[in-house]
């Protein structure tokens, strides 16, 4: 893991309070897929717990493709916690896109079906401002 990628990762967190022996951002940053996993070198902990367990390369050529697709205007993911000396967790995928939830379900292949989908932001997990062009919307994945 590179810990300078690592700490300039954190340090996107912003303001941070104590959760569970770690810490989590007031606000989660939403940042691009290659600031998520460059310097990762499979420490990354988004779908750590899929029971096929896809490697970091896998996981970003799968979100990579859905952010090709002309129905999607970015993907994003949502840095959750961060625990003493890891790589900071995610276990939220943000799609803005204008493509049904179940067309963006279909797109992924096994072992990346999200356990909870929702659309737009909910106040209880603020995130930060990113673009949303008109007739797109923000489609959130859970993975738990």
């Amino acid at each position: 893991m590179n810990e300078q990628k690592k700490l300039a990762l954190i340090s996107r967190m912003g303001a941070l309070r104590e959760y569970n022996g770690g810490v989590t951002p007031v606000i989660m940053p939403l940042v691009t897929l290659e600031e998520y996993f460059d310097g990762a070198d499979g420490e990354a902990g988004l779908l750590c717990n899929s029971l096929e367990e896809p490697d970091n390369d896998t996981i970003i050529a799968t979100f990579q493709s859905v952010r090709k697709r002309p129905e999607v205007h970015d993907v994003r993911i949502a840095i959750v916690q961060c625990d003493d000396g890891e790589w900071p967790f995610s276990d939220k995928v943000v799609i803005t896109t204008r493509a049904s939830e179940e067309d963006v379900i279909d797109w992924l292949p096994s072992g990346f079906e999200p356990d909870e989908t929702w659309e737009g932001d909910v106040d209880h997990l603020p995130a930060e401002w990113i673009e949303v062009p008109a007739g797109y919307r923000k489609l959130w994945l859970w993975y738990d």
